[in-house]
């Protein structure tokens, strides 16, 4: 492949389990699995993208459809304000710069539920009693909005999907994420003096995932 073609990315959306119950403490995974066609490494950017999960699911980046009732899911959306992204080597944003090789598979995952490990995923009902006990007492208050299994209606079947519209621009590299960073002391951590692709990637159809939330 030519540097100058916009390399082909098949994408499968997964969970590792399709069955949940409000009985357990632990929520399925939600599993994004990235193979590219390219003849040489690129690296993305995935801030808030889906392919960071973990970011990515409260970002609207992974649509619920109620298969039961016909209708969407409302869900948690997060925005927040922050410094620019940087490129420093050690970095809490080096997690955002993903390296996809040459023709393998690269899998990113998070907990299909909140992002707090502490927090038990709880159904619509169990939130919305939350909440006003929250309210009640003035403390801090859990959104009645879903964010993966948590926030459901049990015995209801589900679909989660991957947001089209997320997946139509792209700020990316030729190359790996070591090539991109740069040492902690360096002036040149930020973004603005890359010269970056920018816009769409080629990607094919990814299947939804259609799971059920038990009684």
């Amino acid at each position: 492949m030519s540097p100058l073609q916009v390399p082909k990315l098949t994408v499968q959306l997964s969970l590792s389990s399709t069955n949940y119950s409000y009985s357990d403490p632990t929520p399925p995974t939600l599993h994004l699995s990235v193979t590219s066609d390219a003849e040489r490494p690129i690296t993305l950017l995935t801030f808030n993208h889906p392919f960071h999960p973990a970011s990515g699911i409260t970002h609207d980046c992974f649509p619920i459809w109620d298969l039961t009732t016909n209708s969407s899911v409302k869900t948690t959306s997060v925005r927040i304000n922050r410094l620019p992204l940087s490129r420093a080597r050690g970095s809490g944003d080096e997690q955002y710069f993903l390296t996809l090789p040459p023709s393998e598979t690269t899998t990113v995952s998070t907990r299909f539920a909140r992002g707090n490990k502490n927090l038990r995923p709880l159904s619509r009902a169990e939130a919305q009693q939350k909440r006003e006990e929250a309210e009640r007492s003035g403390t801090a208050r859990r959104s009645i909005f879903a964010c993966g299994v948590d926030g459901l209606e049990p015995g209801h079947r589900y679909s989660i999907s991957v947001a089209k519209e997320r997946l139509m621009s792209f700020w990316w590299i030729w190359g790996t994420k070591d090539d991109l960073l740069v040492d902690p002391e360096s002036r040149e951590w930020g973004l603005h003096n890359i010269q970056a692709e920018r816009g769409p990637l080629e990607i094919g159809e990814i299947a939804d995932v259609e799971f059920d939330i038990e009684h």
